[in-house]
């Protein structure tokens, strides 16, 4: 039966703090991310297996290796995830920042025209978030299209007080608030 143990594992704050922030960026946690970027058991042994056999290697060359690798898996996902953002609101990568500004605020003034369903706390989460605002922009438009999954309406937000629940509208994707 295999045996967990905890262990301290110490990263400098800066780099903990980016990493949180990129792992956010995806929707997974920044301990999940380095918990995946160890390696298993097997690599484990093969690597001690081969430096008893293979003493004239640089183990030291190796294991920069192996950290290149994992940075360049991380800047691999988030060129992907850049992309899939600034393709939400129309824009690729050698966009101007000035372009990508326009882009969230003609995003913003399109969700916001809609007066017969105004998305006001959706809207609201969007301004402070441009990520979340590409994939609100991105279902809202779906919605308006009518694509099959995707609809905009009145949901219950929160209790409310005696006189029931508080409602406002939302865009959904399957049934979910997006």
């Amino acid at each position: 039966m295999a045996k967990n143990k905890r262990i301290a594992f110490y990263i400098p704050e800066d780099w903990w703090k980016g990493l949180f922030a990129l792992a956010g960026t995806f929707g997974v946690c920044a301990e999940d991310v380095v918990r995946q970027s160890l390696p298993d058991d097997a690599t484990i042994g093969l690597f001690f297996q081969c430096r008893v056999y293979t003493p004239e290697l640089r183990w030291d060359e190796l294991a920069d290796v192996g950290r290149e690798a994992i940075r360049e898996r991380l800047r691999t996902a988030y060129m992907k995830g850049l992309q899939e953002h600034l393709g939400r609101l129309g824009l690729g990568l050698e966009s101007s920042a000035e372009q990508v500004e326009g882009a969230k605020n003609r995003a913003l003034d399109d969700l916001g025209a809609d007066i017969a369903r105004p998305l006001q706390a959706q809207i609201a989460r969007a301004q402070e978030d441009s990520v979340y605002l590409g994939c609100l922009y991105e279902a809202w438009k779906r919605a308006k299209a009518g694509e099959v999954g995707y609809t905009i309406a009145e949901v219950d937000t929160a209790p409310g007080g005696p006189e029931g629940p508080r409602k406002s509208w939302a865009v959904l994707k399957d049934g979910q608030i997006v």
